[in-house]
Order: C-alpha cells, then sequence, then structure tokens
C-alpha cells in the first residue's frame, strides 16, 4: 500500500510522527477537540494514509498514556527500595517526577488531562498503573510516618494527592527557556512540599 512521502521520511517512522502530532493536538486543544484530520493536517498527509499505520484515534490516546505512566513508573523505580531515608527518596522521586515532565511537556499534558476520555475497555488499565504510581508514593511516605520522619498523624493518601496535585500542573507553566533547570526546579518543589508534611 503507498503511503505519503511525508510519512515515510519522518525521523522515527510514520507512526512516530503521527504520534508526536497527536501529543501536540491533544494537549494544545484536548482529546474531544482534536479530530483525525487535524492530526494529518498536523502530519502534512491526507486523513486517510494515517489509518495506514493505526486503528483509530483512541488507539494514539491509549499508546500515549501508556508510554507516559510507564515513563513516570520507570523515573521513581530505582528511588522507592533505595537504600536512604523516606525523606531523600521522596525528594529523589519528586525531582524524577520533573526531569520526566522536562523531557516532553505536552506529552505530560496528555497523560494528567486527556486519560479520562478512555472508553470504558482502554480506561481500567490507565486507572490502575495510576493507582501504582499514587501507591509508591503512598508507600514512601508511610515508611517515612513509621520512621519518624513525617508527621505520624499524616493522612498520607492526602499528602501524595498533594503532592501529585501540584506536580502534575508542572508542564502547564514549565519552560525549558526558563533561568532553572528540570532538577533545580525539582529540588525547589521537593523542598517546599517535603516541608509540609514534616514536623
Amino acid at each position: 500500500m503507498a503511503t505519503d512521502p511525508l510519512l515515510n521520511e519522518a525521523p522515527g517512522g510514520p507512526r512516530q510522527a503521527i504520534l508526536n502530532a497527536a501529543i501536540r493536538l491533544f494537549g494544545k486543544q484536548g482529546y474531544t477537540g482534536t479530530s483525525m484530520r487535524d492530526i494529518a493536517n498536523e502530519v502534512g498527509v491526507l486523513p486517510g494514509s494515517l489509518y495506514a499505520h493505526i486503528q483509530s484515534k483512541e488507539a494514539l490516546l491509549v499508546e500515549i498514556v501508556a508510554d507516559g505512566i510507564g515513563r513516570f513508573l520507570g523515573a521513581i523505580r530505582s528511588h522507592v527500595d533505595a537504600g536512604a531515608t523516606s525523606k531523600e527518596r521522596l525528594r529523589r522521586m519528586i525531582i524524577a517526577h520533573l526531569e520526566v515532565v522536562a523531557d516532553n511537556p505536552e506529552r505530560s499534558l496528555v497523560v494528567f488531562h486527556q486519560w479520562r476520555f478512555l472508553s470504558e475497555a482502554n480506561l481500567p488499565e490507565a486507572i490502575e498503573r495510576r493507582r501504582a504510581y499514587e501507591k509508591a508514593f503512598i508507600d514512601v511516605i508511610q515508611a517515612g510516618v513509621d520512621a519518624g520522619e513525617f508527621r505520624a498523624r499524616l493522612d498520607k493518601r492526602l499528602a501524595v494527592f498533594t503532592i501529585l496535585g501540584a506536580l502534575n500542573w508542572a508542564p502547564e507553566w514549565y519552560s525549558p527557556q526558563g533561568k532553572l533547570g528540570p532538577r533545580e526546579i525539582g529540588e525547589t518543589i521537593a523542598d517546599t512540599l517535603i516541608s509540609g508534611i514534616t514536623d
């Protein structure tokens, strides 16, 4: 089957070109506000050419969300069981989160805010992986409470929702042209957030 030359010439292959276009558009105008024609126009091909590489618009969202959550889980994995205090592990996890955001803020926008538009068939897996990410933070905070590093009467789930709520808005304001790099931003945010749960 013949495909558009632009897709064949795209760095990383045609599928990646389509994914990149979907990430930009889903992040900018939302999943429901983006049509397959919009994606085709962004790539610079005819709409019918997309279906030689993808099944549907939702298939793009599924892949973007799964890949994005996987990147966040992978980034914190080495810090969850690291031989350090819970406070230091939480600090490293916050920094790692910011570094993933900085790697591709547009992708993070989709992962944080557009996953809700997945269908009933695809939503449970996304929810399960999001809960696994939340649980990693809860477990580290629980270990810190047990060790006396964090407040004894701390509501761990509320603390994690507060931390992740703050972190998940980072792609809205993060700029690679800013004065501070992602690690420096992460360290500053970690200082602020951790001080709120420490006696």
